[in-house]
């Protein structure tokens, strides 16, 4: 038997729970999360029934089936969507940057500095994120403020690392997937670099194993290996370079050099670069370490915004990589 009175707060609850459910499914995507999150709410659901007293009708079995198929064809939609990435896009991205520093919200341009959170770090490698956010206006976009945050990953390799470019020569460098890449060599870390005409040709110079596949274009970014030693900024840096290029790829545009923003990235002077989507740049400290900073979920930012992070982590030369729906 229900105990008096709380068959009311037996369905707000059980509502709740299933609104909560449904919200979790948008954030967190894919099987496992969609399995943790229906188990959840089952589980959720008979500690209420259980502190409520509400009795199982006799449909139960059919209504779980029902709930369950739901809540995993829920989960099947939404991965497919890559709501857990996208969420964002539906939101205002017109406001300026926010960052964290010493714990508070600052506009980007104001800021000396920025909290990093450590997420991995040995010898070799350090992975961090950085918190990023922006004023929204609709009570949708401040609530996920309060509860969702935007993140931005910055990976800072040491230069004794191991890197090369992973292509495929005979099909003239068409793109590859994670897992064609990771099938032609085991790597500990990937990411896109080369940008692709629509016919999905590789654009600017490539240098594959020693051996020029593509010649230089105006692009005014680089990466490249010489003599096994990473380097990445713009076109005027290598000129101090001299030694066997075993790797080699450009990338457009260049945004920084000793420290210094160029003033073309500070006017955000084209259209696309002016766009807040997901990005990707490469970088070099001053010690050599390559830094590769990405957008993570919802860090959708223009060029010249993923440039001031760049600056304010040290980054000293700078190249963007790729971007968009790629990412």
């Amino acid at each position: 038997m229900a105990k008096p009175g709380l068959n009311f707060i037996h369905y707000f609850a059980v509502l709740a729970l299933f609104s909560l459910s449904i919200m979790l499914l948008v954030f967190f995507n894919g099987f496992f999360a969609a399995l943790m999150i229906a188990g959840l709410f089952f589980s959720g659901r008979w500690l209420i029934r259980h502190f409520t007293g509400h009795p199982t009708s006799g449909m139960a079995l059919l209504k779980n089936g029902f709930l369950l198929v739901f809540l995993f064809v829920t989960g099947f939609f939404f991965t497919a969507f890559r709501t857990e990435t996208n969420y964002y896009f539906f939101l205002d991205r017109h406001a300026t940057l926010k960052v964290k520093q010493e714990g508070e919200w600052v506009f980007i341009p104001n800021a000396r500095q920025l909290d990093r959170n450590e997420l991995y770090s040995n010898a070799q490698v350090t992975i961090e994120s950085i918190d990023i956010k922006r004023n929204q206006g609709g009570l949708f976009g401040r609530a996920l403020n309060l509860f969702v945050s935007q993140k931005v990953h910055v990976f800072t390799f040491q230069p004794n690392n191991a890197f090369y470019l992973v292509g495929d020569p005979n099909h003239s460098f068409s793109p590859l997937t994670v897992h064609e890449a990771m099938e032609r060599k085991n790597s500990h870390f990937l990411i896109n670099s080369s940008f692709y005409d629509p016919e999905n040709q590789a654009l600017g110079e490539i240098i594959y194993c020693g051996k020029e596949f593509r010649p230089k274009s105006n692009s005014s970014g680089y990466f490249k290996v010489i003599d096994g030693v990473p380097h990445a900024g713009p076109r005027s840096l290598f000129d101090e370079y001299s030694g066997q290029v075993q790797y080699a790829c450009q990338a457009h545009p260049s945004t920084m050099k000793d420290g210094v923003i160029f003033q073309y990235i500070l006017d955000n002077s084209f259209a696309k670069w002016q766009q807040r989507t997901y990005r990707n740049l490469i970088g070099e400290k001053e010690d050599g370490s390559i830094v590769f900073i990405a957008s993570g979920n919802g860090g959708l930012l223009d060029v010249r915004e993923i440039t001031q992070i760049a600056q304010l982590i040290g980054v000293k030369n700078a190249t963007l990589f790729d971007a968009g729906v790629a990412l």
